[in-house]
């Protein structure tokens, strides 16, 4: 598919072939919940193996060939956005143009010059735009105070905040409720993410994974107008998808129920998705929406299990070498406090809703052709091989976002040596880790064994990877820190 972004637009562009053929693009339709108005999202169904162009206005936009066959370079990055002048831990979100707007836009820029095959943004793209509480005001209460209320996500426990928070209770608060002070926005995901990545946009074809900044109570109104793979192009279940109301029926403006507690034993409005699979001959690109899978807390455990089902016949079907791609990463190792308990005091384990349902429905363990599980969410460079039959683990939350601490700290005189860490869902794994930013570039070769290095702002190499190096006993990780 091919989107076209426009601010202040009355009508869309058109897709330029090579032949000459001129295709029309058609828009999306807008969001039911937030605030859009100013811009315009087109669509329509790229063409395979030929260049095109986006016409806009007599300025043409080129855009790359795409092709089925293998992608031999992969750009990977996530957690991209600006976190902004917070009250806590603020970030700055300024710059000198595109190239430096805060480490995203440098990361954008180096890897549009390199034009890689294939870019996979692991998710969260608008951090500015997603606060995590928000006080809601006595004219759409009906109150005498005004309320102050946790922002609903399944646990975003990585190290960004100095306490550990769960805001999941009986009760659904979401930005996007009729009335908010602070609903999701274009603005927001404008200057987070469209800006700084605008040139690396247009270098190759993407696949985007949806993170918990993305849920319906966040940014998930942008997230299915402005990225989502659906289209009603696509049509039947591949339909663009919509965030449903934030606020239970009959619920009024002024007549609040009080105390308040939207969705109260009901299912709460996130809209999770259904995985999709990527054929693209020698690999296979599964994407699984993890933005609901609790971190430490078992949560939506029947949902994930429905999910790696459909994971399970995708990856039955045949043999072909798979990549998993998913925001939260099934195994990452953080912070004590963030965790479920871990046999070392000194750190925690997530996420425990996907080990859960990974457990239930591969109680063999997972096929060996699946080659890697691809994640962000935690806000650093991760890398776990393990000793036995389990594919590494890669996270790769180094886009720009404020980084974190890397767990588990590594031995002062031996910083760079993988970490040992026994009792990890029931396996031992062999932990790199790197608070740095940058992104990382993966090569694909024969048989679905793959190499990467993890490149810094500076174009150094950070870590270098390969897929072959755990094996039993080798006490090796998948990747090696420079």
């Amino acid at each position: 598919m091919a989107h076209a972004v426009v601010e202040n637009a009355a009508s869309c562009p058109t897709l330029a072939l090579a032949s000459g053929a001129q295709q029309a693009m058609t828009p999306r339709a807008k969001p039911l919940l937030g605030q859009f108005a100013g811009v315009l999202v087109c669509e329509t169904v790229y063409p395979w193996d030929q260049p095109a162009s986006v016409v806009l206005e007599g300025t043409r936009h080129n855009l790359p060939v795409v092709r089925k066959a293998t992608p031999r370079r992969i750009v990977v990055l996530g957690d991209s956005g600006c976190r902004g002048q917070t009250e806590r831990r603020p970030q700055s979100c300024v710059g000198d143009g595109y190239d430096k707007i805060w480490p995203f836009g440098v990361v954008s820029a180096e890897g549009a010059q390199d034009r890689p095959d294939l870019i996979v943004h692991v998710g969260d793209y608008n951090y500015r735009g997603t606060p995590h509480r928000l006080v809601l005001p006595r004219g759409l209460t009906g109150y005498r105070r005004t309320v102050t209320v946790d922002v609903f996500d399944t646990g975003d426990l990585d190290d960004e905040d100095d306490d550990p928070g769960f805001p999941i209770g009986p009760g659904y608060w979401s930005q996007n409720i009729a009335g908010s002070p602070r609903p999701d926005n274009w603005p927001d995901w404008r200057d987070d993410f469209f800006i700084p990545s605008s040139r690396l946009l247009a270098a190759a074809p993407w696949v985007f994974t949806r993170g918990n900044h993305e849920l319906c109570s966040r940014a998930g109104p942008g997230w299915f107008y402005l990225l989502d793979a659906g289209s009603d192009l696509l049509g039947g279940a591949r339909a663009q998808g919509h965030c449903p109301p934030q606020l239970p029926a009959g619920w009024r403006a002024g007549a609040w129920p009080d105390p308040a507690l939207p969705f109260d034993g009901q299912r709460f409005p996130t809209l999770p998705t259904p995985p999709f699979r990527l054929k693209l001959d020698g690999l296979d690109l599964v994407v699984f929406d993890s933005s609901d899978a609790g971190d430490a807390i078992v949560y939506a455990r029947d949902h994930y299990i429905e999910q790696y089902r459909r994971v399970a016949a995708m990856l039955t079907e045949n043999a072909t070498p798979a990549w998993l791609l998913t925001h939260r990463p099934i195994w990452g190792v953080v912070h004590r406090a963030k965790g479920i308990p871990a046999p070392d005091p000194d750190y925690g384990f997530i996420n425990v809703t996907q080990q859960l349902a990974v457990s239930h429905v591969f109680p063999a363990g997972l096929p060996a052709h699946l080659k890697a599980v691809v994640s962000g969410h935690m806000h650093r460079f991760q890398a776990t091989g393990f000793d036995g039959r389990r594919p590494p683990q890669l996270v790769v939350g180094t886009g720009g976002m404020e980084l974190s601490s890397s767990r588990p700290v590594p031995a002062p005189e031996e910083p760079k040596r993988p970490i040992p860490v026994r009792g990890f869902d029931r396996a031992t794994g062999y932990v790199v880790g790197l608070s740095d930013f940058g992104a990382m570039e993966m090569r694909v070769g024969e048989g679905g064994e793959w190499t990467s290095v993890l490149v810094g702002l500076a174009g150094q190499a950070l870590a270098a990877c390969d897929s072959r190096w755990p094996s039993p006993r080798s006490g090796r990780s998948v990747c090696a820190l420079k």
